[in-house]
């Protein structure tokens, strides 16, 4: 197999030229040993040709993305099977039996092997269900093409399980703030349904103005309208959720989230974490570079990130260095710049950027746990306070529709 490369030297000398291996991971070790960190490579084959033209008409099947839940334990299994000497489709056909999967999973799973055994490579397969994203299907291409399929789905296994781990870990710091919030809505509904007509009933009016005028609307509302407010409310819940998958959402959830300067930081973090851990693996796992920085950034799940990643790929191709091309951005600290710079010089940039990712994830726990210690309190007090604050306003209007009944 001969495969085309550009690349940078050691001195920062940009190069160009051909390589001859027998796999893909081959070419990239051999090069790698030259001293030589490759930018882009190609296979130079009617082969390779040929399946980028079947990649894209065969066109995606499903509309549904994978669980992580399921991608993780696919991954493990798998690389377990492999690893025993079990044959890759009769693995897939094993795993797809597998009821601690969903069903949709496993019904893409049969395909999957389906597929192989019409000719069709594991990557290819996986990519023609439209269920992986691109980072997983990249990495088994290049454990693949390497003959190390066994070892990349080890690595697989252990990035979606450090993704998702991360994000239990930052959903269960979150869970009692949205429990004290979903407790202070269902407090106004309780009052306004259900205590308020029966104290004012007892006197006969109604009041007009003021919150407890406001509640008694909504004891209208709720009381009368419900068959209609009830899937106005579903329906908008729905659509919300949908919205905020597409990219106007991620815009929304950016804007509303940089106006507040601790969720600005922490989003901040968060993306520089998911960069470089995917950044890290995608290298180590044997794919490009210039692909392994696009993949990185769209990983990331933030606008301004992959606007500012997609200028360092532009540097990295035109032939600079991945240290100086970030420093460009000033998006992360000083140290990382010179942990990248490293891990050029010594051909362990996958190792580097995976410690760096570590050390943003238990940055991003600290300040998780630092916010929630902050929005815990406060929302207390505000759910406190507005329970005295409807008292209140209740005690102060009985006392005058009293005074009134007594006249």
């Amino acid at each position: 197999m001969v495969f085309e490369y550009r690349g940078i030297d050691r001195s920062g000398k940009k190069l160009k030229g051909v390589i001859q291996a027998d796999s893909f991971k081959e070419a990239l070790d051999r090069l790698k040993a030259q001293g030589v960190l490759v930018t882009d490579i190609v296979e130079k084959s009617q082969k390779a040709a040929a399946i980028s033209v079947a990649r894209k008409s065969g066109g995606k099947k499903r509309v549904f993305q994978a669980k992580i839940k399921d991608v993780v334990l696919f991954a493990r299994q798998l690389e377990t099977m492999v690893s025993a000497g079990l044959r890759l489709v009769d693995a897939i056909m094993t795993l797809s039996e597998q009821e601690v999967f969903s069903k949709k999973f496993r019904n893409a799973l049969r395909e999957i092997a389906s597929d192989m055994k019409g000719g069709m490579s594991f990557s290819d397969a996986l990519e023609r269900q439209g269920i992986f994203d691109s980072i997983f299907i990249n990495m088994v291409r290049a454990g693949e093409e390497g003959g190390v399929l066994d070892v990349t789905m080890k690595k697989v296994a252990n990035y979606y399980e450090g993704v998702n781990r991360l994000r239990e870990q930052v959903k269960s710091s979150m869970a009692y703030p949205m429990f004290i919030l979903g407790f202070a809505v269902a407090v106004v509904i309780v009052i306004s349904v259900f205590i308020l007509p029966r104290l004012i009933s007892v006197f006969g009016t109604t009041p007009q103005g003021g919150v407890l005028g406001m509640l008694v609307k909504l004891n209208h509302i709720f009381t009368n309208y419900w068959y209609i407010l009830l899937p106005i409310v579903i329906v908008l819940g729905i659509g919300l959720k949908f919205f905020m998958d597409t990219v106007y959402g991620t815009y929304v959830k950016d804007f509303v989230g940089n106006m507040i300067p601790p969720i600005r930081k922490l989003r901040q973090k968060m993306a520089n974490e998911r960069f470089t851990r995917t950044l890290g693996v995608l290298i180590g796992s044997g794919v490009a570079m210039v692909n392994a920085l696009d993949m990185a950034a769209k990983a990331s799940n933030n606008p301004r990130f992959i606007a500012i990643i997609s200028k360092v790929t532009d540097e990295v191709k035109a032939g600079s260095g991945l240290k100086e091309a970030l420093r460009k951005t000033n998006i992360f600290p000083q140290i990382v710049y010179e942990m990248v710079g490293t891990g050029e010089q010594t051909g362990q940039l996958d190792t580097v950027m995976e410690k760096v990712a570590d050390f943003y994830e238990e940055e991003i726990l600290s300040d998780t746990k630092k916010l929630v210690s902050l929005i815990e309190p406060m929302m207390i007090a505000f759910v406190g306070l507005f329970i005295a604050f409807i008292a209140f306003t209740m005690y102060s209007t009985i006392f005058q529709m009293q005074g009134q009944f007594g006249r």
